[in-house]
């Protein structure tokens, strides 16, 4: 696996593992927690959750324009066709817990499929407010993982306004160790 494939695949690893500890963390919160407001542009804990998940689907959506006929990206969970701006909310906790794990896969296993040439490609799509945007595919990607990253920080910080012990957001516990004599 070359370079650009491998840091693809260790982010998505990261990420997969971030959110599963997250969520291990929020689990143990009273429900009514996640959805109390708290000061943040997405309101709750429970809207950042929302607003990143939402982000994912629809950044995966994006990519299965460039990368037609992708068997991770063709999953049915991205439906409809196409890749006008959808809205995904999640109420109940349990829902939302399956559902990332679900799109945490499909990253997953659609970088552990993708050409790394094909990475080189040009991304175009219209954003949210349905402006026209022409990315790399690399570099849209690097984004995604970089937003996910962002909106896990919020959550961290009220997780320590509520005097939650967390630690989920090491990047090198994702990484291949290279213990051993140097």
């Amino acid at each position: 696996m070359d370079y650009q494939l491998s840091h693809f695949a260790y982010l998505a690893r990261y990420n997969r593992g971030a959110n599963k500890a997250l969520v291990g963390h929020l689990s143990a919160l009273p429900l009514p927690e996640l959805s109390k407001p708290r000061g943040s542009h997405f309101v709750s804990i429970q809207g950042l959750l929302d607003h990143v998940i939402t982000c994912d689907i629809n950044w995966l959506r994006r990519f299965r324009e460039l990368f037609a006929g992708d068997e991770a990206l063709s999953r049915p969970r991205l439906a409809p066709a196409g890749h006008a701006w959808k809205s995904f909310e999640f109420p109940v906790f349990a829902d939302y817990v399956r559902e990332r794990a679900v799109v945490d896969a499909i990253f997953e296993d659609w970088i552990a499929g993708v050409e790394s040439s094909r990475l080189g490609e040009v991304l175009v799509y219209k954003d949210s407010h349905g402006s026209p945007k022409r990315y790399l595919a690399s570099e849209a990607l690097d984004h995604v993982f970089n937003h996910q990253t962002h909106h896990r920080g919020q959550v961290s910080q009220i997780l320590d306004e509520l005097r939650v012990e967390h630690d989920y957001s090491n990047l090198l516990d994702a990484a291949a160790s290279l213990e051993g004599p140097e």
